[in-house]
């Protein structure tokens, strides 16, 4: 009996081995995305005259209004309909200037230094004593008054730096692991409401400037802003300084010594309100053009590299895909709509201002897609924890195992685009890439064209322009539905 049961099983596989499966009905058309992109990309040239033509793209300057002007371009170039440029304001314009900084007791040695995004200049050199502020809220800060006035100021604890520490599987984790500590799991607006709290205390107490860690190995800087998402300038002078040299100052408060430093920033300020650009196109769509799938990235960027990998890749992906789709020369069910946004780095501002505008537009939303993690290839997208929407979008994404798409993921992610559409109910996917050294270009020096690896960034421009034109196709409507906001797994800002 045993046998006969061993058989009937594996009669049974192999019968539904043999039973032919439904073909996909969008695995024609995406092999032909697949083999466009493969043959005639125009991602590397794209991306370098990005990076090395026009720049870092700091949300506010001439050089981000310009990458508009160029995108646009393109996109019209490539014959997409309705390319144009929807501005929106921002508070200030911000300029970076140069900056110096050096120990100069108990013994003088030179710090590498760099002003955080939107901070005040110190008018001229300044020297003062370094004190370490213990506080995670404002009310914490009680204790140190009449204690800051002439202090330069740390507000953390040296991060955990291993540069031989393994890898991590996606750059999410890998970004959280910089980091290294709680304040990642803090939303961005209300990390900046409390950082901007702490800084007129440290103002009123009269504090001389507040020195942050970069958090990155081998005198890599980092960068963030200090003026939250309405582009203001922050109440004292605030400046990232390397690992190295935030290490060695604190080593030096531990022996009890007297440590004072002298930091010169000068930054330059435009007083607002100050126009900015999303760069809008599309691709219309034939019997459901009223419904629309978003592309989308970034195309702001910080400015101590040329913004390469946060997010050029992203940026040339969304042209590849409006490209390569355009190619086919055949016209998807639904409208596809291209948008590169601006203000991402300093609190998502761009989505946000594009939801703000079209408000009416959200119901007829199909999806949204974004790439935003740098050079690495897409291993899947995540469900932004909508289960609702596993099973529509398995099938979607079958065909584009073909182009290395893994399974897809359930997570909830931060940090990105895709969140102010998740928020509002609209089914987003972001993708999960390899780590690819993102943890060490993100926001640094090295963010710069070279780091590029270009069979990974061919495949994520096929894996996003073939989701997208599923999405399109799809023949149904997805539904919409709120998802609770989860605490942030990806720490760009």
């Amino acid at each position: 009996m045993k046998k006969l049961l061993l058989f009937l099983m594996a009669a049974a596989i192999l019968q539904a081995q043999l039973r032919p499966t439904q073909p996909s009905p969008y695995r024609d058309a995406d092999r032909k995305i697949f083999a466009e992109v493969e043959k005639n990309n125009e991602l590397m040239a794209n991306l370098e005259y990005l990076c090395d033509m026009i720049g870092p793209r700091l949300t506010g300057s001439d050089k981000l209004r310009r990458a508009n002007e160029w995108t646009m371009g393109r996109l019209k170039d490539y014959g997409l309909d309705r390319p144009h440029l929807e501005a929106w304001t921002i508070g200030s314009g911000w300029l970076r200037g140069t900056a110096s900084a050096r120990i100069v007791e108990p013994t003088a040695l030179p710090m590498t230094i760099a002003s955080a995004g939107w901070a005040a200049a110190t008018n001229g050199p300044i020297r003062g004593r370094v004190i370490y502020v213990k506080a995670e809220r404002p009310a914490d800060l009680e204790k140190y008054k009449g204690q800051l006035k002439g202090m330069v100021v740390l507000t953390t604890e040296p991060a955990r730096v291993d540069p031989n520490a393994p890898v991590a599987p996606d750059a999410d984790q890998s970004l959280r692991g910089e980091r290294g500590r709680e304040e990642v799991n803090i939303p961005f607006e209300e990390r900046m409401r409390l950082r901007r709290q702490m800084n007129d205390f440290y103002k009123n107490e009269g504090a001389l400037a507040v020195l942050r860690e970069s958090s990155k190995e081998h005198g890599l800087l980092n960068m963030t802003g200090s003026g939250g998402t309405n582009y203001q300038v922050s109440a004292v002078p605030s400046a990232f300084i390397i690992h190295e040299d935030y290490a060695r100052l604190w080593r030096l408060l531990e022996h009890k010594l007297p440590v004072e430093v002298e930091i010169d920033i000068k930054n330059d300020v435009k007083p607002g309100p100050i126009e900015v650009y999303n760069t809008v196109a599309e691709i219309t769509g034939g019997e459901k053009a009223e419904e629309i799938v978003i592309v989308g990235a970034h195309l702001d960027s910080w400015d101590l590299g040329a913004g390469a990998t946060d997010n050029g890749t992203g940026s040339s992906v969304a042209l590849e895909a409006a490209r390569a789709i355009h190619a086919l020369g055949v016209k998807p069910k639904r409208t596809i709509r291209f948008i590169l946004f601006a203000g991402e780095e300093q609190g998502l501002n761009g989505s946000r201002a594009y939801i703000k505008a079209h408000p009416d537009e959200l119901d007829k939303i199909q999806g949204v897609v974004i790439h935003d993690t740098g050079t690495g290839r897409v291993k899947s997208f995540t469900l932004e924890g909508r289960y609702d929407l596993r099973e529509a979008l398995d099938k979607m994404a079958e065909p584009l195992r073909e182009a290395g798409l893994e399974e897809l993921s359930m997570r909830r992610t931060s940090g990105s685009d895709h969140v102010p559409f998740r928020d509002a109910g609209v089914p987003a996917f972001f993708g999960i890439q390899d780590a690819a050294e993102y943890r060490k270009t993100h926001h640094s020096q090295s963010d710069t064209f070279d780091k590029i690896r270009k069979a990974d960034l061919e495949q994520g421009a096929k894996v996003v322009a073939a989701l997208a034109w599923n999405l399109a196709e799809y023949p149904e409507k997805l539904p919409r539905k709120k998802v609770e906001p989860a605490a942030p797994s990806r720490a760009t800002q």
